[in-house]
């Protein structure tokens, strides 16, 4: 089977059940798309569509999604969907058309988050918007590359494709005896709200006043990044550049 029809195939019913957190997706446009009116703007991962259903009344919005449960709610709520796996599938939409891409809790779930990231790069306008989240793999989801979504790697990535991040904000707090050794996590006084509770609480403002993100604090980050220089050459052409062989001298 080809990467699209694995894809399409483990998520066809994905959301006969139903959907996710209406609550935090508002926070989502709350918080990143405040006033946001006369865009253009794609979420790759739509779901049901609730998020975009948020955004449709003063925006032009599409949405991409490899459920057939999840196209077919958002058909039902005249949401313009195509059914396709981003990470294998070329996005079907032209060069520098989007002002906001939107992708929330996806990425971790794609088998090439690197080719989706280069066609949301082509799709995005110069200095347009990337709007993404991924859990925390240390409380979350089990993941095809937990590496990649360890806090300080995924920022990396994030750089290393070509967006400036302007802002990181928190959804929820990761369970409390995560911040814990893995030994006293089973210890019903460390891990209790009194201690890996307030331990955590002390952490985070400490971080907070010197002015870093105290990122393994929470359940899930979302990201405010900016598409910059649009005309700079891909991650993977600067590493087959820098890794070709290079021409030998003449042999004496």
């Amino acid at each position: 089977m080809r990467p699209e029809e694995i894809v399409k195939e483990e998520h066809r019913d994905y959301y006969a059940a139903g959907g996710f957190d209406e609550g935090r997706l508002r926070w989502t446009v709350d918080t990143f798309l405040p006033a946001c009116q006369g865009k253009q703007i794609l979420e790759i991962g739509c779901g049901d569509g609730k998020l975009l259903a948020l955004l449709q009344a003063r925006n032009e919005v599409y949405g991409i999604e490899a459920s057939a449960t999840g196209v077919d709610k958002c058909t039902a709520q005249g949401i313009r969907v195509s059914c396709l796996d981003a990470s294998s599938q070329p996005l079907p939409f032209p060069d520098d058309h989007f002002d906001f891409v939107i992708i929330l809790e996806t990425l971790e779930h794609l088998m090439n988050p690197y080719y989706a990231m280069v066609e949301i790069r082509r799709v995005l306008k110069e200095n347009a918007k990337l709007i993404c989240s991924v859990p925390n793999p240390k409380t979350g989801h089990h993941f095809l590359y937990p590496g990649l979504f360890e806090f300080p790697n995924f920022t990396r990535f994030l750089r290393q494709s070509g967006f400036r991040i302007d802002k990181v904000d928190r959804w929820e707090w990761a369970p409390r005896d995560a911040i814990l050794p893995v030994a006293l996590r089973a210890n019903r006084l460390f891990a209790s709200r009194y201690v890996a509770g307030v331990a955590r609480r002390v952490i985070e403002r400490a971080w907070r006043i010197v002015g870093k993100f105290p990122w393994f604090c929470y359940w899930l980050w979302t990201f405010e990044c900016v598409n910059v220089d649009k005309s700079s050459s891909t991650l993977l052409q600067r590493q087959a550049k820098q890794t070709k062989p290079k021409t030998r001298g003449a042999q004496a």
